[in-house]
């Protein structure tokens, strides 16, 4: 990192752990382009079949899971609004297509502050899901095993099929350490989208976005993130910030929307997309925004963003 724009101390009080959950796929089914882009349509399925299980989970914990409550504080509910969950997923959105019972999908998961507190619950969860499946009913898994990442980057095994999951503890981090161990920020920088991005403004979508457009977007994700879930307020100057995003030089923006599935219902239905592709940044600005956007990519963008979508990540160029 840049030493002329330090890190704030108090990330060091923002943990996370790094998980990946081995899914082990039970029988044939087929997999469309970015079908784990909508777990959360069956994550919320999943997690109605644990409310009604009957088994002695705690439920106003289980729907925290997914819907948090909004903070109490009148400070901190400004600045969070609509709570997102304490985890992220990063699923692979290369896997598509016929998927057989020796098919294993991996699929990492980032908790963050009082999200390590739900792995548990998570994995609990997941395992529901295995029995509902992964897409529309079919897609049925077993969970073969839990690797967990340290804060050096190594990953192992923390948990393997056929053993009890109560006590699951993985290994934490804090955010400090990990933009430390990032490379530092240059003049030149490429953003690259990894899953479509979907911004919403005034109650409609940018079907074209510059780097002045999303930049907000990425600071309003962190700082309702870290604020939510890890307790920091690390912004002091946000307009400031937004001002110094607005003198970055974009070149060769490559940005286009692409719509990717159709949702069913009204007029025949509705076409859902968002922006695709990547473009580079210069300026020597960049590195005091530069943390911001690392951050950025740890939690994603936009809408579902829990769920993967709006994945970036930043190159040197």
């Amino acid at each position: 990192m840049s030493d002329l724009f330090p890190l704030p101390q108090e990330l060091q009080r923002a943990e996370y752990a790094q998980l990946y959950y081995h899914l082990q796929i039970s029988d044939f089914f087929d997999l469309p382009r970015l079908g784990l882009l909508q777990l959360r349509r069956e994550l919320r399925q999943a997690l109605t079949g644990l409310l009604q299980s009957g088994q002695q989970y705690n439920n106003s914990s289980l729907r925290e899971l997914l819907q948090p409550n909004p903070p109490l504080d009148p400070h901190l509910k400004r600045l969070v609004q609509k709570p997102a969950p304490a985890f992220i997923l990063k699923p692979d959105l290369s896997i598509e297509g016929l998927m057989d019972p020796q098919t294993r999908i991996v699929l990492p998961v980032l908790f963050l502050g009082r999200g390590l507190g739900q792995v548990q619950l998570f994995t609990a969860m997941i395992e529901e899901l295995g029995r509902l499946g992964l897409y529309k009913g079919t897609g049925q898994f077993l969970l073969d095993g839990i690797e967990a990442e340290d804060a050096s980057g190594l990953r192992a095994m923390l948990w393997t099929k056929g053993d009890a999951h109560r006590n699951l503890i993985p290994p934490m981090s804090d955010l400090y350490w990990w933009l430390q161990r990032q490379k530092p920020a240059g003049d030149s920088l490429q953003f690259e989208l990894l899953s479509p991005l979907r911004l919403m403004q005034k109650n409609k979508p940018l079907f074209t976005a510059d780097f002045s457009d999303i930049f907000p977007f990425v600071l309003r994700r962190v700082t309702a993130m870290l604020a939510m879930h890890a307790g920091l307020e690390v912004v002091s100057d946000p307009v400031g910030l937004i001002e110094q995003a607005n003198q970055v030089k974009v070149v060769n923006n490559r940005l286009q929307w692409q719509d990717w599935r159709r949702l069913r219902g009204g007029y025949g239905g509705q076409d859902l997309g968002g922006l695709c592709g990547h473009f580079s940044l210069q300026g020597p600005g960049l590195a005091e925004l530069f943390w911001i956007l690392q951050l950025g990519s740890l939690f994603n963008l936009g809408k579902g963003a829990s769920y993967g979508a709006g994945q970036y990540r930043l190159r040197s160029s």
